[in-house]
C-alpha cells in the first residue's frame, strides 16, 4: 500500500472522539505520525491507545491541552515540535 504522508507529522485539535478522531485515524493510515490533543489527560490516553489498535503500527502521541487556558496552550507548544500537517478542529 502506498502511504501517502510517510515522513509526515500531523497535530490535530480536539481528536480525542468525533470527526478529530476520525482525521487522526485516516492520516494514521495514510502513514503520517498523528500527535492527538483534549482537554482531559486520561481521555487523551485512551484515544491513543484506542488509534494504535484501530491502526496497528502508526505513530500516534497525545497531549492533554485546554485551549481556553493560556497556560495550557503555551505548554502544548513547547512539547509538540515541529508539524507538516496542522488539523485544528477546536471550537
Amino acid at each position: 500500500m502506498d502511504m501517502q504522508l510517510a515522513n509526515k507529522r500531523a497535530f490535530i485539535s480536539g481528536s480525542t472522539q468525533g470527526i478529530g478522531y476520525s482525521i487522526a485515524k485516516a492520516l494514521l493510515r495514510e502513514g503520517a505520525a498523528v500527535v492527538i490533543n483534549g482537554r482531559d489527560a486520561s481521555r487523551v490516553k485512551q484515544a491513543v491507545k484506542d488509534l494504535e489498535a484501530e491502526v496497528p503500527g502508526g505513530s500516534v502521541a497525545g497531549i492533554a491541552a485546554d485551549f481556553t487556558e493560556a497556560t495550557h496552550v503555551q505548554r502544548l507548544l513547547d512539547s509538540l515540535g515541529g508539524v507538516d500537517i496542522l488539523v485544528n478542529n477546536v471550537g
